[in-house]
C-alpha cells in the first residue's frame, strides 16, 4: 500500500504544472474566442437559428462548451486517466473512463447550462439589480446541490449501499449523537472499482445526511481510525463551517458580480455589444468572473485551511486518539499520493486543507 514519497513528490509536480496549464488555458481560450471574433460568429448563428432567447443561449453554450472540451480532451485525458493510472491511482481503462466522463458531462452540462440561463434571465430582466438576485440564486441552488448530493447524484458515478458492519456503524452513529447529530445511516461507498484513494465524508442536509465510507478506507483503516476521520467532518459541522463557508460563498459572489457590473461598461464597448447580456460577449463575461474568483481564491483557501485545522483539533479532543488520527492521515498521505512538502506559494495560492505533513505533526504533538 505504501509508496515512496518520492513517487508522491513527482505525482505532484506534474499535478501543480497540469493546473497550472489547465488554469491559464482556459483563460486564454475565453479571451481568445472573444479575440478573434469566434463569439460574435457563434452569437450571430444562434440569431438566426431561433429568436427564442433560452433556444439561442442553449445553442451558444453548445457550441462554445464543445469547442472549449475538444480543444483540451488531449489535456483533460492524460489528466484524469493515463497520469492516474500511471502512479497506480486508478483502476480504470479507457473504457470504463468513458462512460464515467460520460455521465460527468452530461450532468455538468444540465447544471451549468440551467445557471447560465438563470443568470442571463436576470441579465436581461433585472439589469439594475442583477448581481443581489443573481447571487440569491446561486445560494438556493448550492444549498439544494448539498441536499441532493448522497441520494441523487453520487449514485450516478458509485455503488452506494447500507454499511453491514454493524459494530462500526454503532461505533459511529454513537459519535454523531455525541455532537448533537442524526444521520440516516452509514453507507459504503464503492470507490475501489475505480481507485486505490481513500475518502470519508457526512454528507447532506436534515434527512439526506449520511456517512459516506469508502470501500478502500474500510478495506485498509482501523475502527478507531476511521472513528477519528469521522469525527473530522463533524468539526465541520460543530463550528457550523459548511453554513460560514455559504455565507461568506454568497458574500464574495455578490462582491464579484458587482465588480463585473462596475467595470463591465469598457469592454462592452470595445466589443460592440449591446450590452452585458449580449450573447456575443459571453466569453468576457466568463473571464471578468474567472479572474475575480482567481484574485479571491488565496483568501478562501486561506479560510478553508482555518476551518480544517479547527476540524483536526476538534476529532482529537473529541475522540482522545490524537495517534489514530496521524496514523489515519498517513495512510491517506500514502493512498491518495498527497505531497508531503508542497511549495509554499501552491499551498498559499491553490490548497484548502493545510499540508498532509504539518496535520500529522499536530496531530503526534496533541498526543
Amino acid at each position: 500500500m505504501t509508496q515512496p514519497s518520492s513517487d508522491a513528490r513527482r505525482y505532484a509536480r506534474l499535478r501543480y504544472r497540469l493546473l497550472l496549464v489547465d488554469l491559464l488555458g482556459w483563460l486564454a481560450f475565453l479571451f481568445a474566442y472573444q479575440r478573434l471574433g469566434l463569439s460574435a460568429l457563434t452569437a450571430q448563428w444562434t440569431e438566426a437559428l431561433t429568436p427564442y432567447e433560452p433556444g439561442r443561449l442553449l445553442a451558444y453554450v453548445a457550441v462554445f462548451s464543445v469547442c472549449y472540451y475538444v480543444v483540451f480532451f488531449p489535456l483533460h485525458l492524460y489528466a484524469d486517466l493515463f497520469l492516474e493510472r500511471r502512479f497506480g491511482l486508478s483502476k480504470l481503462r479507457l473504457g470504463g473512463w468513458a462512460v464515467r466522463e460520460a455521465k460527468r458531462v452530461v450532468l455538468s452540462a444540465g447544471f451549468g447550462l440551467l445557471l447560465i440561463e438563470g443568470l442571463y434571465a436576470v441579465l436581461r430582466s433585472m439589469p439594475a439589480v442583477w448581481p443581489l438576485v443573481a447571487t440569491a440564486g446561486w445560494v438556493i441552488v448550492s444549498i439544494v446541490l448539498v441536499r441532493i448530493f448522497p441520494t441523487v447524484l453520487l449514485p450516478l458515478f458509485y455503488k452506494t449501499i447500507p454499511l453491514q458492519d454493524d459494530e462500526l456503524v454503532q461505533r459511529l452513529t454513537d459519535l454523531c449523537r455525541c455532537v448533537g447529530l442524526s444521520v440516516v445511516g452509514v453507507f459504503r461507498v464503492n470507490l475501489g472499482v475505480e481507485t486505490r484513494k481513500a475518502n470519508a465524508a457526512l454528507a447532506g442536509l436534515g434527512r439526506t445526511r449520511r456517512v459516506l465510507l469508502s470501500d478502500t478506507l474500510l478495506e485498509h483503516f482501523a475502527p478507531e481510525e476511521i472513528e477519528t476521520v469521522l469525527a473530522h467532518e463533524l468539526g465541520h459541522q460543530r463550528y457550523r463551517h459548511i453554513t460560514q463557508m455559504l455565507v461568506i460563498s454568497a458574500i464574495g459572489t455578490w462582491l464579484a458580480f458587482s465588480v463585473v457590473a462596475l467595470t463591465s461598461a469598457w469592454w462592452v464597448q470595445r466589443w460592440g455589444l449591446r450590452g452585458l447580456d449580449d450573447l456575443a460577449g459571453f466569453p468576457m463575461l466568463m473571464l471578468s468572473l474567472s479572474v475575480i474568483g482567481l484574485v479571491g481564491l488565496p483568501l478562501q483557501n486561506a479560510l478553508s485551511r482555518h476551518f480544517e485545522w479547527q476540524a483536526d483539533r476538534f476529532a482529537v479532543s473529541t475522540t482522545t486518539r490524537a495517534q489514530a488520527f496521524a496514523s489515519a492521515l498517513k495512510k491517506l498521505g500514502q493512498l491518495n499520493l498527497a505531497d508531503p512538502n508542497p511549495p509554499r506559494w501552491i499551498a498559499w495560492l491553490f490548497y484548502d486543507h493545510p499540508p498532509i505533513t504539518q496535520r500529522i505533526h499536530a496531530a503526534e504533538v496533541a498526543g
